[in-house]
């Protein structure tokens, strides 16, 4: 695998994987340490501490490094915006093009940096001492999302309103609140901000966070170790404030949606509050029950948009404040222009020209930021040509395109070709005889089979589908 770039990002069931190779892990300790120390001279302190601190090396195998971080939202972050920056130091030190993949890896409860937290920097925990499924997790809060660090707008108030006086009230007004809104457009901040003003008011405030996959792993634990009863006991008697990330995932699981359900009725009667996000309407998640959907009816549903030029403008100063970035108001402007898709890219855009700039000691211009982000950037009122969007693929996917025009069929190759004729086919409206002959001469069912295939995974795999979804709207402005 010398010589080429893999990542992915994979998860066992219970959120623990087996323990690697000792010789391994130590190859993988001493890799990292190494690149982490260069790194640490290169980079802002706040980029540095923020994002690759908390990584963990797991094990080096084959010139594969594989990194663990207990976060799949910074995971991404490193991935999408940083992955080239750290590639560099891995190269400068192994000495040849290591691949790299991450784990999402939760910290053992017994890890020390776990043993002491204020509430406002730690969720109630999911689980008792004396009552330790494995797959259960105990999520915190993360104290920088909070309202203060929020910047609103037009498209974003009446959900900021919304979630403002939940956290002021909890169970008292809007319950349960469902907020639903694309990727990236900042409802996991709302929902952690809820948490944070809540557990400021109130200390004693039982408040449990985590997403509709955990819930579901739980639950499926709990059945096997038939511990129903403590498992109803978590979510309905000791949770003043439930807080579920991406409650669409619930969809076609039955007897997940059975228990919520029963979860749900019990902390309504009880005057406890709900506030779930989704990135649909509850009338469009597929396999939702219809008694789930009537029960959301009872309380607040709530839009997030993606932002307007002039939010996207003053989320990126706020970023640059905050990272202690020098932020020039031309360079702001041209980012909050041509970067339209939603709020996370354009805060990772942020980050990557300034680690850029950082590295190169390069001033942060217009033109640094057209030319390190010419592979992201859409300009406006440009309808990308099929050189474009084979362009974006190649690096959200990290193939050649040469590759995806040829004929190679490795399975990253092949798929990542798909990804590219599906969005063409998407965006352009080329017949399909005219898409395969951009691709190197495929035959148009070739072209065929590829926008079906991708049809059926977006509906099967949530992640692929949300990676797509994102391209398209990167594409697309």
């Amino acid at each position: 695998m010398s010589g080429s770039l893999s990542t992915a990002v994979n998860k066992s069931v219970d959120g623990v994987s087996a323990r690697p190779d000792h010789e391994a892990e130590i190859a993988a300790v001493d890799l990292w340490t190494r690149a982490i120390e260069r790194l640490k001279g290169r980079l802002s302190r706040h980029t540095f501490q923020t994002y690759f601190e908390p990584i963990r090396p797991v094990s080096l195998e084959s010139d594969e490094l594989t990194l663990a971080h207990s976060s799949k939202f910074m995971i991404d972050w490193v991935r999408d915006n940083l992955l080239d920056v750290l590639l560099q130091d891995l190269e400068a030190q192994h000495g040849v093009r290591c691949a790299v993949k991450f784990v999402v890896r939760e910290r053992p409860f017994s890890d020390p940096e776990d043993s002491v937290s204020t509430p406002a920097q730690q969720t109630t925990a999911l689980v008792t001492s004396s009552d330790p499924p494995p797959s259960a997790r105990q999520l915190s809060i993360n104290p920088k999302y909070s309202f203060d660090s929020f910047v609103v707008g037009p498209s974003n108030q009446f959900a900021v309103a919304a979630c403002t006086a939940v956290a002021n009230a909890p169970g008292k007004s809007y319950n349960p609140l469902f907020l639903y809104g694309g990727v990236g457009l900042g409802k996991t901040h709302l929902v952690h901000a809820v948490g944070n003003h809540a557990l400021q008011k109130n200390p004693n405030s039982r408040v449990v966070y985590l997403s509709s996959e955990a819930f579901t792993n739980d639950l499926i634990h709990a059945l096997e170790l038939h511990k129903m009863p403590e498992f109803r006991a978590r979510y309905r008697e000791k949770c003043d404030i439930l807080l579920l990330d991406d409650i669409q995932f619930l969809g076609n699981k039955k007897q997940t949606m059975e228990e919520f359900f029963h979860t749900f009725n019990a902390l309504h009667e009880a005057g406890k509050q709900i506030f779930v996000t989704s990135d649909k309407l509850p009338n469009e998640i597929e396999g939702f029950e219809e008694r789930l959907r009537s029960r959301f009816q009872w309380g607040l549903i709530a839009d997030i948009q993606p932002p307007e030029v002039e939010t996207r403008v003053a989320i990126l100063k706020k970023k640059a404040s905050n990272d202690k970035i020098a932020l020039p108001d031309d360079v702001a402007l041209f980012l909050g222009t041509h970067i339209r898709s939603n709020v996370r890219e354009l805060e990772g855009c942020l980050i990557r020209l300034s680690a850029f700039a950082s590295l190169t000691g390069a001033a942060l211009t217009v033109d640094l930021a057209r030319d390190v982000l010419k592979n992201i950037l859409v300009v406006r009122g440009d309808k990308p040509d099929v050189e474009a969007i084979i362009r974006v693929v190649s690096e959200q996917m990290q193939v050649k395109p040469s590759d995806i025009k040829g004929d190679r069929r490795q399975q990253g190759i092949a798929r990542s070709r798909q990804v590219a004729m599906y969005l063409t086919r998407k965006i352009t409206g080329l017949s399909y005889p005219a898409i395969g002959e951009k691709f190197g001469g495929k035959d148009h069912s070739t072209v065929i089979n590829a926008e079906q295939r991708i049809t059926q995974i977006m509906g099967e795999e949530p992640e692929f589908r949300n990676m797509v979804e994102s391209l398209l709207r990167r594409l697309n402005g």
